[in-house]
């Protein structure tokens, strides 16, 4: 490879960084606990959702799952905010950066992939306390494979949503006021806050069309040691969002044209 080819490689892996440190550090500027709400906040929710469904609802884990309700919950529920936080960071990331966009020539879209990394590594840190309390008090087992796997299926599924709610967003300024919404609706859709068992023969077309599923699916193998989604399933998913990421990107390209005239 050439160093004519490298050069513009390294500069944009050194502006991500950069841009992936400059969010994270400004996410928690000036608060008192700092970068530990980054741990505090997905905490302090799971520990909310654990009370109300396992004191209060009393959903059962799945029946041939030997953890507790909480864990189960947990290790769904902390892939969903980190995808959750990654889909809303990115709907915004260029209207929070206008000033840049019109004052600088960069590659644009390197801000929806910094506010997916950035959320990414916050979800990493919440799944690695999830993983140490688990493992050393409970029925945790960690499996790299499933959750290195979860990782990029989950990055994959973000992607193409990703640039298009970026770009749209531009174009469209109340799209920021449905994210939250359509969210909450996949969000009871997928199988975070029960097990699957619990989910009517009649609704289990809503499952097969839910690709989230498998995403949360994933991670409980890797943190709890069920049963990994099927690779077919997963291959098919995959392909279908790899040509989803790359009409999104396509239509951000398009759009970023329009991008400094509009800001």
């Amino acid at each position: 490879m050439s160093r004519t080819v490298r050069d513009p490689l390294k500069r944009s892996l050194f502006l991500l960084s950069e841009l992936v440190r400059r969010d994270l550090s400004v996410r928690y500027a000036g608060s008192f606990g700092g970068a530990a709400w980054a741990l505090l906040n997905p905490l302090i929710l799971c520990g909310l959702y654990s009370f109300v469904f396992s004191l209060i609802v009393r959903i059962p884990p799945p029946a041939d799952f030997r953890g507790t309700y909480t864990e189960f919950l947990l290790a769904g529920l902390l892939p969903w905010i980190g995808m959750q936080d990654g889909l809303v960071r990115s709907a915004s990331a260029v209207t929070d950066q206008a000033h840049l966009v019109k004052k600088m020539s960069f590659p644009v879209g390197i801000l929806v992939v910094a506010s997916l990394l950035s959320a990414l590594v916050l979800q990493a840190a919440s799944l690695c306390v999830f993983g140490v309390l688990s493992g050393g008090f409970g029925a945790g087992e960690i499996h790299l494979l499933p959750l290195a796997v979860g990782f990029g299926f989950q990055a994959l599924v973000l992607a193409g949503p990703a640039f298009a709610l970026a770009a749209t967003s531009v174009l469209f300024r109340d799209l920021a006021q449905l994210i939250g919404p359509l969210l909450t609706v996949v969000f009871y859709l997928t199988p975070i806050l029960y097990p699957e068992s619990l989910v009517p023969a009649r609704l289990a077309w809503a499952l097969d069309a839910n690709p989230v599923r498998d995403v949360v699916g994933f991670f409980r193998a890797g943190l709890l040691g069920t049963e990994a989604p099927p690779a077919g399933r997963t291959l098919v998913w995959a392909s279908v969002f790899a040509v989803l990421a790359f009409l999104g990107h396509r239509f951000f390209e398009r759009s970023r044209k329009v991008f400094a005239d509009v800001l």
